[in-house]
């Protein structure tokens, strides 16, 4: 006698895209008789991705959860724009110069098939990045002279940067005054998403990697997000505080002390000691 499972009325929900920052689910309706092996491969898991997760980070949240395509996922962050998505999304991916999905995959919660393919996954991840982000950068993109894609860099950088929600316009406000001045950025964070194996402290002999991420040997901003941010961050990265703050250091209890000078920056680390 046959092992399968005969269900004569199956719901499949699964993303089909956005409309006022809510993510549409649409329903197929079929009545086809299953296997139990077939039924396991609808089988959902819920996962939620931190603000500031890389794709990498991503790929191993997803692997906890019983997903099998993580290395292929993980590729995303080289080759996941592809000639068919970015004409799909031609307004987000338009004038982005890579194919890197990095910083286009919006931090979320979201329920996913066990056996999607890494490019589903993506695009509901894309699906609701529009939502949020390119709702809000569509009513002020005039307000700032840099690109979508610069914006979500700068942005990425201060989501990783900032432990405080309500520093972020600070921190924020350092980068752009170093942008002007043409400092470099100095950002910790670009050069452990240089370092294939990065420590959790950043040590001076690392400083020297050559990679366009590295933003102390480098001015201006990477070629590209090293994170995928939230969108207080992006917020912060349109807006920030105005301010002559050109330095800053993290405190033990994830604070940062701002300095306008480099010798009021040596006294606040220091103090931070």
């Amino acid at each position: 006698m046959s092992k399968s499972i005969k269900i004569f009325l199956i719901v499949l929900s699964m993303c089909i895209g956005v409309a006022g920052g809510v993510l549409l689910r649409a329903t197929i309706l079929y009545h086809p008789p299953i296997t139990a092996k077939a039924a396991a491969t609808l089988r959902e898991i819920l996962v939620t991705f931190p603000e500031g997760s890389s794709i990498y980070k991503m790929g191993e949240r997803l692997r906890q959860k019983g997903y099998q395509q993580v290395e292929s996922f993980q590729a995303l962050v080289k080759e996941g724009i592809t000639a068919d998505l970015r004409q799909r999304h031609w307004v987000t991916f338009k004038y982005v110069p890579s194919e890197s999905l990095e910083g286009y995959l919006y931090p979320d919660t979201y329920w996913f098939f066990i056996n999607a393919s890494p490019e589903a996954l993506a695009e509901i991840m894309v699906s609701r990045f529009e939502a949020v982000i390119l709702s809000y950068w569509q009513q002020v993109n005039k307000e700032t002279t840099y690109s979508l894609h610069e914006i979500l860099t700068l942005a990425s950088i201060i989501e990783k940067e900032a432990k405080q929600p309500k520093e972020r316009p600070l921190i924020a406000s350092v980068f752009y005054n170093r942008l002007r001045m043409g400092m470099p950025l100095a950002a910790d964070p670009t050069i452990k998403y240089a370092l294939k194996r990065p420590s959790k402290k950043v040590y001076y002999n690392q400083l020297e990697i050559d990679s366009l991420y590295n933003t102390y040997k480098r001015k201006g901003l990477p070629p590209g997000p090293i994170c995928n941010p939230g969108i207080e961050s992006f917020k912060a990265a349109v807006h920030p505080t105005k301010t002559d703050y050109f330095f800053f250091v993290a405190k033990k209890d994830g604070d940062h002390v701002f300095s306008r000078t480099w010798a009021e920056h040596q006294k606040a680390i220091n103090f931070t000691r």
